[in-house]
């Protein structure tokens, strides 16, 4: 069995201080061996029919970019970042439970990738076998190793529903809900060279799942057990959109998912004699085939490009620019006979939009009147699965800013709450600066509060100096158009290795890229991808300090709100003259909002005032006229009179004005003349 993590502590001499770096425990976490084909599943869930698609049961057409990228863009990261909160207590042997929107999150990231792959992605979660799930994922936290099956003397939390799981289950250490899906579609170690894990996620027939998990707590680490195997394992498989199942999947595939194991899985075919080979962009890539494994799902040929190592949490190596593989796998024994296929994978970053985006575009009066019925429209969303549309409605004001890190981080938000003073005075005596260092081991993020819409002349400019910072600390300059859903970088900096910069150094950074975008800005001192060592320590010359923040010639948005439509019409209704920008962007099942698309810019305006009078009636001695402000604003009435059509009106000084309805309805009353007399009512 193993044990979880090793830990090494580095140690860097500055003066006669000693500055540790503290060994971060690996973002990827441990997998086991995965679990192999059950035996017999008559006592398990499920079976017979597919029942229809419920919630979360996705599709997307892999060979369009654009979809794909709304795909991970929408529903993807909306499974990243959910808290746990459990009530598991590992110490205790408590199992607990987890939040519903966590478990629910989980199986959405099954289901992505279910989608991504041309399956049935219509999972669902077996109660029962969940339950059983967190009492695995409870046993394996607290033992720090993974088991399936054998002895278990010595596992203090012991449980039958713990082994009935770990048998059915892929088991993850070090990863809980969705981060630990991922982890077995990525299936990295040097035991999962057949990769079992994905096979069971990628299975056609399995319709239902379930789900364990249990946080880091103490020196126990998080740990996940996801129930694989139902009653329709070895039953009739289900259309796909391939005969074969492939990950990556043919067709677009965020880099993000792409991992150095690729495989090839095919229904009753035999790999032992088979050979793949794969360019890229045209250019030969080395690979090296995995021993042929079955009795995990579909049968499966699993390569790698040679230069990648897959027995680590290996990231896959991208340019930044889309890159095409393609991939023939022969000799491929069938029922039908020996075959080949051939299929391309498109490798790409999805926060960048292709030839294929087609962002929506607002129509309407660029001068709305204020406290009117104001009709817009949006172009039609290409995307299949649109179900609803939304609309951003945001008052623009300056976003200019200027912060020397004298008043308090009120522009900024640094997450997560740092365990030290994160404003200090700057290391090269230069006056105050914002400090960021892992004296907890976790990226820290140092974000604008400020929404800006920027122009094409709009800098940002600030003074840096990173100091002592391992080559693995990195300190980045990112925005996002996507409302944090994605971070692109516009500077990045490692660090030396050892002292690195004594005094601040001025930067200036363009966001013309950006314009006519919401666009938020953060700086995120950060671990490269892999990464196990950095400084521990809060002194100021430990880490990246910032000071001198200036953001110029850009707009901001303020008074943001959101309505939903059903259709592409919208009604805008402004209450206020004054400057406001329009966005739409489609809704995807149900739930996943879309990027925004082409920004209108229109400036209310007040219309004209009308009011109209409804009645007059006299009372004795009183005449009470009563009103109504039909358009318009008014700050003040006056009520005229003229005892004679054509002649000169003059004002009723004596009138008493009431109101009915505030702001709509209103009365004047005033004294009975000996003549007839004609009244007029007006507003400054």
């Amino acid at each position: 069995m193993k044990r979880l993590f090793s830990f090494v502590t580095i140690f860097a001499i500055l003066s006669a201080v000693a500055i540790p770096l503290r060994a971060e425990v690996d973002t990827t976490g441990v997998l086991g061996d995965a679990p192999h084909a059950p035996a017999n599943v008559s006592g398990l869930p499920g079976g017979g029919p597919r029942p229809s698609l419920i919630t979360g049961g996705f599709s997307v057409n892999a060979s369009s970019r654009e979809q794909v990228r709304e795909f991970y863009n929408a529903v993807f990261t909306s499974s990243a970042g959910v808290p746990i909160n459990s009530t598991a207590v590992t110490a205790s042997c408590f199992p607990g439970t987890n939040s519903p929107t966590f478990v629910n999150v989980t199986l959405r990231r099954i289901n992505w990738f279910r989608a991504m792959a041309g399956l049935p992605a219509a999972i669902t979660f077996d109660a029962g076998e969940s339950t059983k799930d967190q009492a695995a994922a409870l046993m394996m936290s607290e033992h720090g190793a993974l088991q399936h099956i054998g002895i278990w003397t010595g596992w203090n939390c012991f449980s039958s529903d713990g082994t009935n799981a770990s048998a059915s289950s892929n088991l993850a250490l070090g990863n809980d809900g969705p981060d630990a899906i991922t982890a077995y579609v990525w299936d990295y170690g040097a035991n999962n060279y057949e990769v079992g894990h994905r096979r069971w996620i990628l299975y056609p027939q399995t319709q239902i799942m379930g789900t364990g998990d249990v946080p880091l707590e103490g020196s126990y680490n998080s740990a996940n057990a996801t129930w694989v195997f139902d009653a329709n394992y070895g039953g009739p498989r289900p259309a796909t959109r391939t005969p074969y199942v492939t990950w990556p999947p043919a067709g677009y595939a965020p880099y993000q998912v792409v991992y150095p194991q690729w495989s090839f899985a095919l229904s009753n075919a035999d790999f032992s004699g088979a050979t793949v080979t794969m360019t890229s962009n045209g250019t030969p890539v080395a690979v090296t085939q995995q021993v042929y494994v079955s009795g995990y799902g579909e049968n499966t040929l699993v390569w790698y490009p040679s230069g990648l190592d897959p027995t680590t949490g290996t990231a896959f190596p991208f340019s930044g620019a889309d890159a095409v593989y393609a991939i023939t796998v022969s000799n491929v024994a069938t029922d039908a006979g020996t075959k080949s296929f051939a299929y391309t994978v498109t490798v790409f970053d999805p926060a960048t939009t292709g030839a294929d985006y087609s962002p929506l575009v607002v129509s309407g009066p660029s001068q709305p009147t204020v406290n009117a019925s104001n009709l817009y429209s949006c172009t039609t969303a290409t995307n299949p699965s649109t179900t609803s549309y939304q609309w951003l409605v945001a008052q623009t004001a300056s976003g200019n800013l200027v912060d020397n890190a004298l008043n308090g981080a009120t522009n900024f938000t640094i997450a997560p709450t740092p365990d030290y003073p994160p404003i200090t005075n700057a290391p090269d005596g230069s006056g105050k600066c914002f400090h960021l260092t892992h004296n907890n081991p976790v990226p820290l993020q140092f974000q604008l509060n400020e929404i800006l819409f920027p122009t094409n002349t709009t800098t940002v400019s600030f003074k840096s100096l990173l100091g002592y910072a391992t080559t693995a600390e990195i300190a980045h300059v990112q925005v996002s158009t996507d409302g944090g859903g994605n971070w692109q970088d516009i500077y990045t900096q490692a660090g030396s290795g050892g002292a690195g910069e004594s005094t601040f150094t001025q930067h200036s950074l363009s966001l013309a890229s950006y314009a006519g975008k919401s666009t938020l800005l953060r700086f995120r001192y950060d671990f490269a991808p892999g990464s196990n060592s950095h400084y521990i320590g809060a002194d100021p010359y430990l880490g990246w300090c910032l000071q001198n923040m200036v953001v110029t010639n850009t707009l901001q948005l303020v008074n943001l709100a959101t309505n939903a439509t059903s259709s592409t019409n919208f009604v805008f209704s402004p209450t206020q003259a004054g400057n406001y920008l329009l966005q739409a962007r489609a809704v995807i099942f149900t739930e996943f909002p879309t990027d925004l698309g082409t920004a209108k810019p229109v400036s209310a305006v007040a219309g004209a005032t009308i009011i109209t009078l409804n009645s007059l009636t006299v009372a004795g001695s009183q005449v009470k006229i009563n009103f109504t402000l039909t358009s318009g604003t008014a700050a003040s009435f006056h009520l005229l009179q003229e005892n004679q059509l054509g002649g000169a009106w003059t004002t009723n000084g004596t009138a008493v004005l009431t109101t009915n309805v505030p702001g709509s309805s209103f009365q004047f009353t005033t004294t009975n003349g000996p003549a007839v007399q004609f009244y007029r009512v007006v507003t400054p």
